[in-house]
């Protein structure tokens, strides 16, 4: 049986980054935090019992602290690992901080090793569906990604990605092949994680059980960083919901 640990991965304060982003006050964004990790805890699915926490602005993380403590109404074990590196080359994107913060919060956490699988995800949402996705994936499995990788008729997606404000990856994996990818970001070749993730994944698909494709929409709650819409907004509900239906009608549009 997969034994998951949730990751939640979190800047409360982004100010040291060059890369603009709408939702960018840390008062803003710890409520933000706070918000999540209340859901997750009360969240009812047993193979949800270990959290991790990472914050890599080296925000104090006492707020958040005293909500495991004191709101965990299913003794929820929760760890938390506070960082500062916030920092990715200039004229790049956040991403690489991310994929940073991950490789060093994981290396330290105890948590890590009582688990076999990794639940990442941006740790201001919430993700209704989840529960509903971890009944459909398979056991075992090496990595768990949705692809955005539409075609048209005559021609395939120019750039595909993943979507990482959730993924998914087995600890001997992600430890043998996706460790330190963020230097890939140093190069120039790709600009985005979304990029480098589905890249590395797709070269190793033939040996590793790799899901491309999500069986269901898990779509996130909240606010993204980048734009005012949130993800509840009318136009992003219908975007889901085409999404939804081309995973039943258009299987091999990956939209």
């Amino acid at each position: 049986m997969n034994r998951y640990l949730l990751v939640m991965t979190a800047c409360i304060d982004p100010s040291a980054g060059h890369y603009p982003l709408q939702r960018n006050q840390p008062s803003v964004r710890l409520e933000d935090y706070k918000s999540a990790l209340r859901y997750w805890l009360k969240h009812p699915d047993k193979r949800l019992q270990k959290i991790l926490f990472i914050e890599n602005s080296n925000y104090p993380l006492n707020e958040l602290e005293q909500i495991a403590r004191d709101e965990n109404p299913l003794n929820k074990d929760v760890e938390f690992i506070s960082l500062d590196c916030n920092w990715y080359p200039p004229g790049g994107h956040y991403g690489y901080a991310e994929l940073r913060m991950l490789d060093l919060g994981l290396n330290q956490s105890r948590l890590r090793d009582q688990t076999t699988h990794m639940i990442k995800i941006s740790g201001r949402f919430t993700f209704p569906a989840l529960k509903k996705l971890l009944d459909r994936l398979p056991d075992n499995f090496d990595a768990a990604a949705d692809t955005r990788a539409w075609r048209s008729l005559t021609k395939r997606h120019s750039h595909p990605n993943v979507t990482t404000q959730i993924i998914l990856f087995k600890h001997d994996f992600y430890r043998a092949y996706l460790q330190e990818c963020y230097k890939d970001l140093e190069t120039g070749s790709e600009t985005h994680m979304e990029g480098i993730y589905y890249k590395k994944l797709d070269a190793l698909k033939e040996n590793h059980r790799i899901v491309f494709r999500f069986p269901l929409n898990v779509d996130p709650v909240g606010h993204p960083a980048h734009r005012a819409k949130g993800y509840q907004h009318p136009s992003q509900i219908v975007k889901s919901g085409i999404r939804a239906v081309a995973r039943r009608v258009l299987p091999g549009w990956w939209l």
